[in-house]
């Protein structure tokens, strides 16, 4: 049998906060990308005093803001590579329901996409001050696979409760149930905190050296306080953190490890919040725990020590 090549030199920790490309930001689709066309607009109306009509030349003539936020799919599996990190520039939510002017029956917005993608959320997340629609990404105009062109971003939910391609918000007295929570999914969707190891990557090799360990956490709108990473029969080490601007954003961690001799090493990483919630369920699958709310499952990897 021959022997597995050692992979390159591990790379060390990033010192920065990492910014997905365009490109290299997952994608998922409900159904196929809609083409949109030139007479394109966002109606919000259903149980508001004023209902609104706007097209894009409308939603980019009001103040416009710039956030980093990090974007999850609630069907990412243990640390899965359903998850980035992007620039997004749009305009606050608040405002236009503000101005189209709630009526006191409303529990709930109710999304429509040109896709014909359905869901639905409670007001809270409406109204609360990071709610946005964005029209660029890394400073370009949305892409139609990213939703052109506007889609909806709220704190702390999965991409489920964040449509693409939006174009009706309908406030409603009444939950209404969307294509994947009829299908048993969630319908809160807000992020589990986790940890996600990005290097080693599983079943790499090493040579002998010290290897630099790395990864991402992510929660609900919330911080991340803590990180530990456990290899082989060491007890847990807390990693250093590196943080987003805002608890909206990934945290990185980190940590160095000299392995004490060749063989084959596991590495599990878990992860605290502010709120004290801290992963405890660890799993031989990689691909398990996602439904029906997300996974907060104990991410594993297992890597190769060389010899020579």
């Amino acid at each position: 049998m021959g022997t597995r090549t050692p992979s390159p030199s591990p790379r060390t920790a990033p010192t920065e906060i990492i910014i997905t490309e365009t490109k290299g930001l997952y994608k998922q689709f409900f159904a196929t990308i809609p083409h949109t066309t030139a007479d394109w607009t966002l109606t919000i109306d259903g149980l508001v005093k004023k209902p609104l009509a706007l097209n894009l030349s409308d939603i980019k003539a009001l103040p416009a803001i710039e956030v980093m936020r990090t974007l999850e799919c609630i069907g990412n599996p243990v640390g899965g590579p359903l998850v980035g990190n992007v620039v997004w520039k749009g305009a606050a939510l608040k405002p236009l329901f503000d101005e189209a002017g709630l009526a006191p029956s409303a529990v709930r917005a109710a999304f429509e996409a040109a896709d014909e993608y359905r869901t639905s959320i409670d007001l809270k997340y409406i109204n609360h001050p990071g709610a946005f629609v964005a029209y660029e990404m890394n400073g370009r105009p949305l892409t139609p696979e990213h939703g052109f062109p506007l889609r909806v971003f709220f704190p702390g939910s999965y991409g489920q409760k964040m449509p693409k391609w939006i174009t009706r918000i309908e406030l409603v007295d009444r939950d209404v149930e969307g294509y994947w929570e009829a299908r048993g999914w969630s319908d809160v969707a807000q992020v589990q905190t986790h940890a996600i190891i990005k290097q080693p990557a599983g079943l790499s090799t090493f040579a002998l050296q010290r290897i630099p360990v790395w990864g991402i956490a992510n929660a609900a709108d919330v911080e991340i306080v803590k990180v530990e990473v456990k290899i082989g029969g060491d007890d847990w080490r807390e990693a250093a953190l590196l943080h987003g601007p805002t608890a909206e954003v990934w945290t990185q961690w980190s940590l160095d490890w000299t392995p004490p001799a060749p063989g084959r090493y596991t590495v599990l990483a878990r992860a605290t919040d502010a709120n004290g919630r801290t992963q405890t369920r660890a799993d031989e699958g990689v691909l398990r725990g996602a439904f029906p709310n997300g996974t907060s499952v104990i991410h594993r990897v297992v890597m190769k020590i060389a010899d020579g």
